[in-house]
C-alpha cells in the first residue's frame, strides 16, 4: 500500500521535469511562453553544509572544525557519519519547503557540498584528514588516483548528494517551487572563507589541478543526469570565489571550461556565474570572454557595500567600477550594457526592515533575489525565517548530548522569526510568474 501512495503521489506532481527549461531572453529569464520569470527565493543553508558561523552564535570555521569536536567527544566514525545522515534528515524536510512556498517563494537555491559527492568509502578518506589520522597528502594523491581511474561519480544515483537533490526536487515540484544547484563548497576550497569552503587547505582549488579536474567531471555528471529537467532553474557553478591568485582571470578560465563542459552534455540550464569577491567582480568575466554565451546569468551576493553607496536606498548608488554588481544601480547597468540576466544569489543577515526595503528595492526594477538564510542555530531572533533552539554542536561533550540536537533542528521545533517573515512576505509574489 505504501508503494501504491508513492506512485500515486508520483503521479500527481506537477509536470515541471517535462517543461522547457528557463532560459534567458536578452536581460530577461523567460518560461517556454516567453513571459519573464521573477525568481525569488530562498538558501537552504546549514542543511548539507555547516557553515560555523551558523552553528553557534559567535562561532566561526569549516564544516570539518564542526566534525572535530564529535571526533574529539569520542565519537567513532561510523557514530559521526550516522549522526550526520540524521541530522541531513531531519533539517530539511517536505514541511519546510511546503512553509517556504506557502510564504509566496517560488524558488530555493540548494547549496551543495562536494563532500556529498563521493562514496562513503572516498568520504572516510577526506574525514580521516578532520580527524587527524590521515595526511592532507595522502587524501590529494587518493583524490587524484580515483580521478585518473574513473572511480569518481560512477554510480550518481546511489551518492549521497544525488538522492537529496532528487528528494529536493520532488518536495519543490509539488510545490511549483524552481531550484539552483549552488556548488558551494568546491574541492579544494575555492577562496580563504573557511565557512563556505569547508577548506582543508585553502586555495588549493587553485593551486592543485586535480580539485578543478573533479569539479568539471562532477559538472558534466549533473548535466547528464538532469539536462532536460525544468524543476532546475539554474546551475551555480562555483560559489564565492574569493581572495583568488591571479584575481579575475583564472575564475574566467574555469568557468569557460565548465561552461564548455555542460554545454558538451547537450544540457542548456541557465548557467549562474560567480565573480571574484563573493560573487560580485566581473571585469574579464563579461559575456564576450565566453565560447558558449548563450543562457548564462550574472550574480550579486548583496550583503553590504561602502557607506557611501547605501543599500537600502541603493536604487540611485553606483560604484564606479561598472563590473562591481553590489549596488542596484550596477545591476541596472550590466545587465544593459551585457545583455544578460542578473539575479542576487544571497542577501540578507541583516535587520527586517533593511531586508524588506532590499527586497522592495529590487523588485521594482524586476530583479530577483535569494535570501541567505532559512534557518539556523541562536538563542535569540536572528535575520532568518525560523531559529534552532540551543543546544549548539559545536558544545558538544558526548553523543548523549546529540539527540536534543537531533530534535530542534526539525521544522515542528525551530521557532519563527516573526518580523523577518512579515517583511519578506510583503514583497513576494510581486512579479512572479
Amino acid at each position: 500500500m505504501k508503494l501504491l501512495a508513492a506512485f500515486l503521489a508520483l503521479l500527481a506532481l506537477p509536470a515541471l521535469a517535462q517543461t522547457p527549461l528557463l532560459r534567458a531572453d536578452g536581460p530577461r529569464i523567460v518560461d517556454a511562453q516567453n513571459r519573464e520569470v521573477l525568481l525569488q527565493g530562498m538558501n537552504l543553508g546549514g542543511w548539507l553544509l555547516q557553515e560555523g558561523y551558523m552553528m553557534k552564535p559567535g562561532y566561526g570555521g569549516t564544516q570539518g572544525a564542526v566534525k572535530k569536536v564529535l571526533y574529539q567527544s569520542g565519537m567513532s566514525d561510523a557514530a559521526v557519519e550516522k549522526f550526520y545522515q540524521r541530522y541531513r534528515t531531519n533539517f530539511i524536510t517536505k514541511a519546510d519547503i511546503d512553509f517556504i512556498a506557502q510564504q509566496g517563494f517560488n524558488c530555493i537555491r540548494l547549496p551543495l557540498h562536494y563532500d556529498l559527492f563521493l562514496t562513503p568509502p572516498q568520504r572516510a578518506v577526506r574525514n580521516g584528514v578532520i580527524r587527524g589520522t590521515v595526511p592532507y597528502a595522502e587524501y590529494v594523491a587518493k583524490l587524484k588516483q580515483w580521478q585518473q581511474a574513473g572511480q569518481l561519480f560512477q554510480k550518481p544515483a546511489q551518492l549521497e548528494a544525488i538522492r537529496l537533490i532528487d528528494k529536493t526536487l520532488y518536495w519543490c515540484a509539488a510545490n511549483k517551487l524552481y531550484v539552483v544547484l549552488d556548488l558551494h563548497a568546491a574541492p579544494g576550497a575555492q577562496g580563504t572563507d573557511s565557512n563556505i569552503a569547508d577548506a582543508l587547505q585553502p586555495l588549493d582549488f587553485w593551486k592543485e589541478p586535480v580539485f578543478q579536474d573533479i569539479t568539471n567531471g562532477l559538472w558534466a555528471t549533473l548535466a547528464r543526469r538532469y539536462k532536460n529537467d525544468g524543476r532546475i532553474a539554474m546551475y551555480d557553478l562555483v560559489n564565492e570565489p574569493n581572495n583568488v591568485p591571479g584575481g579575475n582571470p583564472p575564475i574566467q578560465a574555469m568557468l569557460e571550461r565548465l561552461i564548455n563542459t555542460v554545454r558538451a552534455e547537450g544540457d542548456q540550464h541557465l548557467l549562474l556565474l560567480e565573480g571574484n569577491g563573493y560573487g560580485n567582480n566581473y571585469n574579464a568575466i563579461e559575456k564576450r570572454t565566453f565560447t558558449h554565451q548563450q543562457n548564462l546569468v550574472y550574480n550579486s551576493h548583496r550583503y553590504s557595500i561602502l557607506p557611501k553607496y547605501p543599500l537600502s536606498n541603493a536604487l540611485d548608488a553606483t560604484n564606479p567600477d561598472a563590473n562591481q554588481l553590489g549596488a542596484i544601480a550596477n545591476l541596472l547597468r550590466f545587465r544593459e550594457t551585457q545583455n544578460v540576466p542578473v539575479w542576487v544569489g544571497e542577501t540578507g543577515e541583516n535587520s527586517a526592515q533593511w531586508m524588506g526595503d532590499a527586497a522592495h528595492n529590487l523588485n521594482s526594477v524586476g530583479i530577483g533575489w535569494c535570501q541567505w538564510t532559512y534557518k539556523r542555530f541562536n538563542d535569540k531572533p536572528i535575520a532568518a525565517l525560523l531559529r534552532i533552539k540551543p543546544p549548539y554542536i559545536v558544545d558538544v561533550k558526548n553523543a548523549a548530548e546529540l539527540p536534543q540536537i537531533l530534535e530542534n533542528i526539525k521544522f515542528q521545533n525551530c521557532l519563527p522569526n516573526p518580523d523577518v517573515i512579515a517583511a519578506l512576505k510583503a514583497e513576494l509574489q510581486k512579479g512572479v510568474r
